[in-house]
């Protein structure tokens, strides 16, 4: 692959008023970019030249080996932490989402009070387990892939559009953490509405 490949499909984009196309250096690291994504085991430089696939190897390795694993343990404990902590509001607000004509016209103090006459102060700590467990490993994901990704769009984009750059890293980082996310998203919602998951904890099993 080749970044000459891709000149046809970017030819006629506009760059700024007064210039009527792109500059081939910023459509060379547009190309870059999206061929990357396309293929990583074959990255690219700006010149359209493949790079062989050791020095993308290597050049991985070297971004790994720099990795600080504190922004993994940080976005994780702070994630948990907080999520953890407002559990409670979280279960009202997802069995007002689940029964909204229930809790029609009523503000959070009614709704909270009727879920627990309802059912009991403990079940505000519902679906805590999968809450802690899966918002511990979204935040670590999403710092600490952001981190990751922040040099290695940085290199793919070019160090004048830093701003770009960390854009393309922070959604990748988001997607990946909410990707991660879901599973235990969907356990949590199971056990606050579902009144066949009462009671059960992040592992239990649920026989049909």
């Amino acid at each position: 692959l080749s970044v000459q490949s891709y000149d046809a499909s970017i030819e006629n984009i506009p760059y700024q008023q007064g210039e009527e196309t792109m500059p081939s250096t910023q459509k060379n690291r547009i190309a870059s970019f999206f061929l990357s994504l396309t293929a990583l085991s074959t990255p690219i430089n700006i010149h359209g030249s493949p790079l062989p696939a050791s020095t993308a190897v290597s050049t991985l390795k070297s971004i790994l080996k720099d990795v600080d694993p504190r922004f993994f343990i940080a976005g994780g404990v702070c994630a948990a932490t907080s999520h953890g902590i407002t559990c409670p509001i979280d279960v009202v607000k997802t069995r007002v989402q689940a029964d909204p004509q229930k809790f029609e016209d009523k503000t959070l103090s009614e709704s909270l009070s009727l879920v627990v006459k309802e059912d009991g102060p403990a079940v505000l700590l519902s679906g805590l387990g999968p809450t802690v467990a899966g918002y511990g490993m979204e935040g670590a994901l999403k710092f600490g892939v952001y981190e990751v990704m922040k040099p290695i769009t940085m290199k793919m984009i070019g160090g004048e559009n830093k701003a770009v750059a960390y854009l393309v890293a922070s959604i990748t980082a988001g997607a990946v953490a909410s990707i991660v996310l879901c599973p235990m998203e969907s356990a949590r919602i199971k056990v606050v509405t579902d009144q066949d998951y009462t009671g059960m904890g992040l592992v239990s099993r649920h026989d049909a």
